[in-house]
Parts: C-alpha cells; sequence; structure tokens
C-alpha cells in the first residue's frame, strides 16, 4: 500500500530507516522502505547495508552517480506500491502520528499532500547560515503554506499516488543541485493536481556548513537560469527571474553581476541570510549576463 522512497548520498540513512519502519510497523499496513545511494562509493554505504536486514526495508548503492531527479525517477519505479511517500535521508519525523496522518490521505485522488520541514534549535545550529535560511524560508506554518501551495512545496517530505507521479517524473535534464522540486510542483499544478498542505512535518537534520552551503545555492542558480534557457519554465513564474529581467532592463545587469563575490564573503563570513539573497541575485545576474 505504502512505498517510502529515499534518496542518499554520502549519508549514514540507517537511524532514519529503522526509525520509520518500527512506525510503519505499529501502523498495521502493507509497506516497504526503499533506499538509494547515489554512486558515492562512500565508506558510510557500510551502515546503510544493514537496511537490508529490515523485514521490508532494502538499500542499493549505484554504480554511478545519476543525478537527484533520476533516482527519485528510479525509486518511483521500482516501488511496488500505489502510494509513494519521498523523504529526504536527512530529516527524521517530528512526532510518532507521522504515518497516521499520511495514511488518512489515502482516501483522497488526484492529490499531492506536502507535510513540511522544521528545524531543531541546537546550539550548534545556530551560527549557521543553512539553518538561518531554511528557519526562514523553509520553516513555514502550514496557513502560509496553504496561501501559495506550489511555491511551499519540498520534495523532501512528500505523498502521493504512483499514477500522478507517473504523469509528472522529476526533470532528468537536472544534474546540479537544486530546483528540481521547482519544476516538480510546477509540473503538478499544469496537469491540474492539487497541491494540500499538512502539519506533518520533518525535522531537517543536515546541516552544512556555510561555505559548501553558499556554492551549493550557487549551483541550484545555475539549474534555474538553465530550466529558463532549456524552455521548462517561463521567468515570469518564478519571482528572483522577474527582479532579475527589471535590473535587465535598466541595463545594470553586468554591473550587478560583478558583485556576487563581495556578497557570496559576506553570506560566508556572517552567516547572513540577507548577503546570501542579494547574492543571489547578483549571481544570476552575472550568469545571464554570460550568455547574452
Amino acid at each position: 500500500m505504502l512505498s517510502v522512497l529515499i534518496p542518499t548520498y554520502h549519508y549514514n540513512t540507517l537511524f532514519l530507516v529503522e526509525k520509520i519502519h518500527e512506525q510503519l510497523l505499529l501502523e498495521n499496513i502493507v509497506f516497504e522502505v526503499i533506499c538509494f545511494d547515489d554512486g558515492s562509493k562512500s565508506e558510510l554505504n557500510t551502515e546503510n547495508e544493514k537496511i537490508n536486514t529490515l523485514i521490508f526495508g532494502s538499500f542499493n548503492s549505484l554504480e554511478n552517480n545519476i543525478g537527484r531527479s533520476a533516482i527519485r525517477n528510479l525509486l518511483a519505479e521500482k516501488a511496488q506500491y500505489k502510494w509513494l511517500l519521498f523523504l529526504d535521508a536527512d530529516v527524521v519525523p517530528v512526532n510518532s502520528i507521522f504515518f497516521k496522518k499520511y495514511i488518512a490521505c489515502f482516501k483522497k485522488n488526484k492529490t499531492v499532500f506536502c507535510g513540511g520541514l522544521l528545524y531543531q534549535n541546537k546550539k550548534e545550529n545556530l551560527g549557521l547560515l543553512r539553518y538561518k535560511y531554511g528557519k526562514k524560508h523553509e520553516e513555514i506554518s502550514v496557513e502560509k503554506r496553504k496561501i501559495n501551495p506550489e511555491k511551499y512545496f519540498f520534495s523532501s517530505n512528500f505523498l502521493l499516488e504512483k499514477k500522478v507521479f507517473n504523469s509528472v517524473r522529476f526533470e532528468e535534464k537536472l544534474i546540479k543541485y537544486g530546483r528540481e522540486d521547482l519544476l516538480f510542483s510546477l509540473g503538478l499544478v499544469k496537469k491540474g493536481y492539487k497541491i494540500e498542505h499538512l502539519e506533518n512535518e520533518v525535522y531537517h537534520l543536515g546541516i552544512e556548513e556555510n561555505k559548501q552551503f553558499v556554492a551549493k545555492t550557487k549551483k541550484a542558480m545555475e539549474n534555474l537560469l538553465f530550466l529558463v534557457l532549456e524552455e521548462l519554465i517561463e521567468e515570469e513564474e518564478i519571482a528572483i527571474l522577474n527582479f532579475t529581467n527589471n535590473i535587465e532592463k535598466i541595463k545594470m545587469a553586468k554591473i550587478a553581476g560583478m558583485f556576487y563575490p563581495i556578497f557570496e564573503k559576506l553570506a560566508v563570513k556572517g552567516a547572513s541570510v540577507f548577503f546570501l539573497d542579494v547574492m543571489k541575485v547578483c549571481y544570476l545576474c552575472h550568469l545571464k549576463s554570460k550568455h547574452a
């Protein structure tokens, strides 16, 4: 009835899988938990292999890296059951009724359910840019998420029917980090599916160091421009692209693009979400100027 699908890369996923496996056994439903490592060849896979000892768990390490979109599509292809729950490897359910809430959704058709994200207020996280960014841009109340459902779609915690997934799928042209969830949510809307937000969060545990997170953010901006150049999205659909278009109209894009290294350094040094957001705009201007 339920396939829980977890893509991972160089991460010990055993804790999460043991946790959800234990919860699902108590729900008395037919289920499986499938985890694929995307060709990381990590020593951590020694721990991940223990997932195969669980009754309804399986772990497989891919020989080659196929990308964040393709691995999700592959997981869906391998899934046996009607309902698919996608979870990132570095999350954990906030409470013990996590699956009860999702199981209650099985009665609805043509709907995708998003549980949301939370961040733990641990002392070691408080000064990190990834934590601050997550608190501001991703830890969003269910009331606010419901106002703009597709904007707050995160691929780290969502449930849908397999037939719905197969009609949209993740875009495999996207190889670099980021923005595959944006394109997927737009695809859902265009296909006429409803995105419904629930108060059924997971904690996001994977909090990178500042330099690593800023580097990932730049890759996400590169992916965003790639989507435009490949005509996979319309610029008018995305607020930051509209903003950079306005900068281009006043002939300031090239100048703005020159400042991104400054704001990058400020974002890293001060763990500043403000400077990160400014860097994103300037970096997009830089990228668009190169393609002009």
